[in-house]
């Protein structure tokens, strides 16, 4: 019977192994029909329900994925099992692709179709059962009628009707198969297309009936792109009796447009050996070769957010240790002693050190955005002033009237930005103009990969330059790509990582000789009836000492890396605080109990987030949090791959100080937690 949207197909899955049941499970979900689903881990338990659902509800189930190797039974024996006791269930046998000729023998003992279960998806298992069950119901009404024919004459009908039947049967068995089949005659003409076969190819099976194959199926080689002009040849042996072995070509359709695909052949032997054509079995894998590539870039992007972050990490780490000695050597000094601007001359470029780690973020899995209400057109106008000036290429912006507001990190959005201009600059050594024009959007379903519907703001950023070659452009946003001499290749990735971040999607199109686009999307912020702070610009002020508050109170600081122990453990003391220290969590955690049950409770804990091979601060904070509510913690990390640093208000500390940092900075969280 048709599948109807409204309607549920009720299922009974005969399989053992919990990753072949959670296989089919997810390619049902994705299949997008209405099913419901039981499953039976032994034979005898999936026969005793077929025997017993029509008793107790008074029908039967629709369809039997049955898996031919069961604990208690296995191959066409299982097989014929089933269709013993099954009534008017479609009958689909799954195995593996190495089990061909199996499959091929449970088509021959009833089934309706069989799948490979290591290529199974949603549209492939969409597709088999709604064939199945189409047949299954053609071929119980043919029964059914069948059956009533009790007269000879009517047995002489129904010998023409067998005859005509089994020409149905065969081609609606190659239509309920799920892969494209062709069907051809001993001497290489087309018999018969299935449906899958007539969308591959473009040719329907009433024009292709009766052509040579190589007319209907354009073969090329996939890396010289010459036709194949003899399939015989290259799909069988010369024999024309052996099965060959999987074959990359690629398929010219009807419309010119080519497509990956493998072919496997088998002979029609009769019992003397003598041919009678072959069956020709093809599969689109253009979409699993994309699928392949993609999991390849996110296995590359997920190996260098490591590298990442541990950098991150370690560089942080120490650059506070710097910061923090020479916080407190500055406490110590006249704001008029000769060493005091030195120092605060290193103090500025550590500070700067701080943009280098930036970017190693964008690639972690940490570094969440720190969002806020902005203008985009303000910052990228500072931008183009900036990143231009001094260059023959000259820029023009055209913004929209009434333009949103969006949510997002401003760094991290100019940094972006900043690598846009940069490309276009140097995309025109001999000089031009940068167009770049900011407008409103809003987004339809599909309008554009990878961005849900709503509403965005899009920088699009078009240069005059001498453009991307459409192989290059396939792999632009690649880590470590790069077409430039002196290039590293991070420019790009990063912003497409920080892009995705915020929610939004980075795409190009160029060609050669013609320049390229690259539009920017980011969503509409969700805040954008209040007003976005415009940027502040201060005069440049002699340095001033700055406000450091002291205290009182015993401090836990748990760190993993000794010298960042060490400075911090020297700033709670210059402070005023007494320190002890913790270099993971499952310490911190044992000496914050140890020291309340002896009535030394600590006032405030300083936990390091991130602690290679052991327990974290955030693990830390929670546990701790449960055993003392009162816990007054401060979360203090130059990288973390939790959203803490970014929003600390839905965690387990009170406050957060970024590293690097100075003794300013950890005297304000300190005088915040403990005098609030």
């Amino acid at each position: 019977m048709p599948i109807e949207k409204t309607n549920t197909v009720r299922i009974l899955l005969f399989a053992d192994k919990a990753a072949d049941i959670d296989l089919v499970a997810e390619s049902l979900d994705l299949s997008k029909l209405g099913f419901t689903i039981t499953t039976a881990k032994r034979l005898a338990d999936g026969l005793q329900h077929l025997s017993g659902q029509k008793h107790l509800s008074g029908q039967n189930f629709d369809l039997v994925l049955l898996d031919l190797n069961l604990p208690d039974s296995c191959g066409i024996e299982a097989l014929r099992s089933v269709m013993d006791v099954a009534s008017d269930e479609a009958i689909i046998v799954l195995t593996n692709a190495e089990d061909e000729q199996l499959s091929l023998e449970a088509l021959q003992a009833g089934a309706q179709d069989y799948l490979f279960k290591d290529q199974l998806s949603g549209e492939v298992l969409r597709r088999s059962i709604r064939y199945a069950m189409e047949r299954t119901h053609l071929l119980q009404r043919l029964e059914a009628h069948n059956s009533e024919i009790l007269d000879y004459e009517a047995l002489l009908r129904q010998a023409e009707l067998t005859l005509k039947r089994e020409k149905e049967r065969l081609c609606m068995t190659l239509d309920a198969i799920a892969d494209a089949m062709i069907a051809t005659d001993q001497n290489g003409a087309v018999e018969r297309l299935n449906e899958e076969a007539a969308k591959l190819t473009g040719v329907c099976n009433k024009d292709a009936v009766g052509q040579p194959l190589e007319e209907v199926l354009k073969l090329k080689h996939p890396k010289t792109g010459k036709k194949i002009n003899d399939l015989t040849q290259v799909l069988l042996d010369s024999d024309f009796a052996e099965v060959s072995t999987n074959l990359g070509l690629a398929l010219e359709q009807a419309d010119g447009k080519l497509l990956k695909v493998t072919a496997q052949t088998r002979c029609i032997l009769d019992d003397e050996g003598q041919n009678h054509g072959c069956i020709i079995v093809l599969r689109d894998i253009t979409f699993q070769k994309r699928t392949e590539d993609e999991l390849f870039k996110a296995e590359k992007l997920n190996s260098i957010s490591l590298l990442a972050g541990g950098i991150a990490h370690d560089f942080n780490n120490m650059l506070t240790a710097i910061l923090g000695n020479i916080s407190m050597v500055r406490i110590d000094l006249d704001e008029g002693h000769k060493h005091s601007t030195k120092l605060i001359a290193v103090e500025k470029a550590a500070l700067q050190a701080k943009a280098l780690t930036q970017q190693l973020l964008t690639f972690s899995k940490g570094g969440a955005p720190v969002l806020e209400v902005i203008t985009v057109s303000e910052m990228v106008e500072e931008c183009a002033q900036f990143i231009l000036r001094g260059s023959n290429v000259s820029c023009a912006i055209e913004k929209e009237d009434g333009l949103w507001t969006v949510d997002a990190d401003k760094g991290q959005i100019s940094q972006v930005v900043n690598n846009l201009i940069i490309n276009a600059d140097q995309a025109m050594p001999v000089g031009g103009t940068i167009k770049i024009r900011i407008r409103n959007l809003h987004v339809r379903h599909a309008e554009v990969s990878a961005l849900n519907s709503g509403d965005y703001v899009c920088v699009e950023v078009r240069d005059e330059g001498t453009g991307i070659s459409s192989e290059d452009l396939k792999k632009i946003f690649d880590p470590y790509f790069t077409t430039k001499a002196t290039g590293n290749g991070l420019g790009l990735a990063s912003s497409y990582s920080i892009v995705n971040r915020h929610k939004g999607t980075i795409t190009a199109d160029s060609s050669v000789g013609h320049g390229s686009i690259f539009r920017v999307y980011l969503p509409k912020s969700a805040r954008s009836s209040q007003t976005a702070l415009k940027p502040k610009f201060a005069p440049i002020k002699k340095a001033a000492k700055e406000t450091i508050h002291r205290g009182k109170g015993r401090i836990l600081l748990m760190d993993d890396m000794e010298a960042m122990m060490m400075v911090a453990g020297e700033i709670f003391t210059v402070l005023g605080y007494d320190v002890e220290y913790s270099a993971n969590g499952q310490e911190a955690i044992a000496a914050y109990k140890e020291a309340k049950e002896a009535g030394k409770a600590f006032d405030a804990c300083v936990f390091d987030l991130t602690v290679p091979g052991g327990m974290g601060g955030e693990e830390a904070a929670n546990l701790l949090i449960k055993y003392d509510p009162t816990l007054v913690a401060i979360a203090s990390s130059g990288y973390s791959t939790s959203n803490v640093m970014s929003d600390y208000k839905n965690s387990s500390f009170k406050a957060v100080v970024p590293k690097p940092y100075r003794i300013k900075e950890m005297s304000d969280a300190l005088h915040k937690v403990l005098h609030p």
